[in-house]
């Protein structure tokens, strides 16, 4: 049960203009951005969310029929509002196979301020959610401080990508639907060196010691099939990861966990020498 200063919402009908918005959400990226809010779903997700600590307030939606002691009260009252939905209304938007009974409705932390000294990563046309999910856990885990989605990418706010990120999300800042252009200038804005992961002979070696990694550097990974767009190449300095011949190429996801993670061991090297990780 919700605290007793807090008034719930009891939504019994598919016509309610409450369930109407969060099915929308929950199943439309187009809905996600005109409302700038996401669903998030499982305990662990949910717990992700309120420790960050973030200063926006979720609204708290439960099943009609979950046990009163299934939600800690600390959950309520860090919740703007309850809704109590029908069950069958929550079997409706409930994403996953062992359904806790109880979700949230967040704000999409957009405007969440990077802190200071860790890599940005760009997406270009990176479409399955899987491994969108995937790279943004490997890149709040390796210190990086923004993901940028190029159009094209697999929305970083559907319930597949925040469920595979298992909480990276909130400590990270997310940009989607931004173009080329956008993204290149924002990186040349930052003075960030651009750094494209490809196949060639011109593409050097990951674990060259000239490559800039001391510093903070934007990583840009492409599309799993086609790799990244021709217009990045010639303002990118492509980087390859030295592997056995005889295997083509690693999955994108897999490529920049290595990426960021070697990102990660030059500047943890660079700081342990107390060696200035400024340009030259």
């Amino acid at each position: 049960m919700a605290p007793s200063h807090q008034t719930v919402k009891t939504i019994a009908s598919r016509q309610n203009p409450g369930f109407r918005l969060l099915r929308s959400i929950v199943s439309s990226s187009r809905a996600r951005r005109d409302h700038q809010a996401a669903w998030i779903e499982g305990e662990r997700l949910c717990l992700s969310f309120f420790d960050a600590d973030l200063t926006q307030l979720p609204i708290l939606v439960m099943r009609a029929s979950l046990p009163s002691d299934a939600i800690h009260p600390s959950i309520h009252r860090r919740c703007q509002e309850v809704w109590s939905l029908d069950p069958a209304l929550y079997r409706e938007i409930s994403q996953v196979e062992s359904p806790t009974g109880w979700g949230l409705l967040i704000p999409k932390l957009r405007f969440k301020p990077p802190p200071s000294g860790g890599d940005v990563v760009i997406l270009d046309r990176v479409q399955d959610p899987g491994n969108v999910g995937s790279i943004l856990r490997s890149s709040a885990a390796a210190g990086a401080q923004a993901v940028w989605c190029l159009s094209g990418t697999a929305d970083p706010w559907s319930p597949k990508v925040l469920r595979s990120a298992m909480g990276a999300h909130f400590n990270l800042q997310i940009r989607d639907e931004l173009t080329g252009p956008e993204a290149l200038a924002a990186a040349r804005d930052e003075g960030l060196p651009l750094l494209v992961t490809r196949l060639g002979a011109d593409a050097g070696s990951l674990f060259d010691p000239l490559l800039p990694l001391s510093r903070p550097v934007a990583w840009l990974f492409g599309q799993e099939g086609s790799g990244v767009a021709a217009e990045f190449l010639s303002q990118a300095r492509g980087v390859q990861i030295p592997q056995q011949a005889s295997i083509e190429s690693l999955n994108v996801a897999a490529a920049a966990a290595v990426c960021l993670f070697e990102s990660r061991r030059r500047k943890t090297l660079t700081a342990s020498r107390g060696e200035s990780s400024a340009p030259a």
